[in-house]
């Protein structure tokens, strides 16, 4: 594996989670959340690590915990309906307790006076186009659904076909394939004819199994979701155990006539100067055969260098275009950044 020694940026993005893999050590984050002007703290506000399983909600006082939480790098969030979000970097390689943070409230949606659309037959129509996006075509409805999906509101423009959805609250999406309950707030979310784009914040509570059926059930799902993603890609990728993990890949041929060079990983993969962080250099857009099930994915490079997490994740999720079966992922099938993977030998 090559040394690469150029410099690089972190890009702080809210849907972004730094999470730099589990170790043997886990940690306690603990403090309060005030109301800035106030000086009083903010009750029930959701305090959690962007993307993983770590999140909860403050008391009645303001105060947070999260316990058993892995060292390593994260973005730290705080939301609160009628309060602007928080989202700051923390490093945790220990307790750390005392953390305070102040919220300011959110002006425009304190002197906002919105009339909620009425939950009629168009409402129904939009909010079923939404959860086709947002959760996917391919689950079962009865085992993944939006627990208060009346929080929706939608806007549409005929002229040029879009829909845009919002919400003020957090969605609660129960998932009954995976045994998670998310806690999302829906950052955006517009559907054009040729186009989606959506983000969205939160974190995973665990659902407990009735029984060990279920649980041995849920941890067969998570593999078979996790198994042929991007992530499982980029990590086989990072690791140097694409085949071993059933992954082929060749340079895209855009026509008849063109002759790519053949894909060499020793030539693709760089260290950085950074141990929890890996560069991956790609001379042109990739195919990406999986084999089980067989699936068909292309990568189109946005940047020069792509910085990849040790745990597989991208650093900029701008950085790669993603089409074909990897394309297809969608909410429910999204597992926590902390789940853990074991790659075969």
């Amino acid at each position: 594996m090559k040394s690469f020694s150029k410099l690089y940026c972190l890009f702080l993005l809210l849907t972004c989670c730094f999470f730099n893999g589990i170790a043997q050590h886990a940690f306690t984050l603990s403090g309060t959340i005030e109301d800035k002007q106030k000086k009083e703290g903010v009750s029930f506000a959701h305090v959690y690590l962007n993307g993983t399983s770590f999140g909860t909600q403050a008391d009645d006082k303001g105060h947070f915990t999260l316990k058993n939480v892995p060292s390593g790098n994260y973005q730290f969030l705080i939301s609160m309906v009628g309060y602007q979000p928080l989202s700051v970097p923390i490093s945790v390689q220990q307790d750390i307790k005392n953390l305070h943070f102040d919220m300011i409230e959110n002006i425009t949606d304190l002197v906002e006076i919105k009339v909620q659309g009425q939950r009629d037959r168009v409402w129904e129509k939009q909010i079923r186009q939404f959860e086709n996006e947002f959760l996917g075509r391919d689950i079962d409805r009865d085992l993944v659904k939006i627990l208060n999906r009346e929080v929706i509101d939608f806007e549409y423009d005929p002229s040029t076909k879009t829909l845009k959805a919002s919400s003020k609250e957090p969605l609660l999406i129960e998932n009954k394939e995976l045994g998670y309950l998310y806690h999302g707030f829906l950052v955006g979310f517009e559907k054009a004819p040729r186009q989606l784009n959506f983000k969205s914040s939160g974190y995973f509570e665990a659902l407990n199994p009735v029984s060990p059926k279920e649980k041995n059930k849920w941890e067969k799902n998570r593999k078979y979701a996790f198994q042929g993603s991007i992530r499982h890609f980029l990590l086989a990728f990072i690791n140097q155990s694409l085949g071993n993990e059933g992954f082929y890949v060749t340079y895209y041929k855009e026509n008849r006539l063109s002759n790519p060079p053949p894909f060499k990983l020793e030539e693709a993969l760089f260290t950085t100067n950074k141990p929890d962080i890996f560069a991956i250099d790609l001379k042109g857009i990739i195919n990406v055969e999986f084999d089980s099930p067989r699936q068909f994915s292309k990568l189109k490079p946005m940047a020069k260098t792509i910085l990849i997490e040790k745990n597989g994740t991208l650093i900029d999720p701008y950085s790669m275009e993603v089409f074909g079966k990897m394309s297809e992922s969608r909410m429910g099938h999204e597992l926590p950044l902390d789940y853990v993977y074991e790659l075969k030998k």
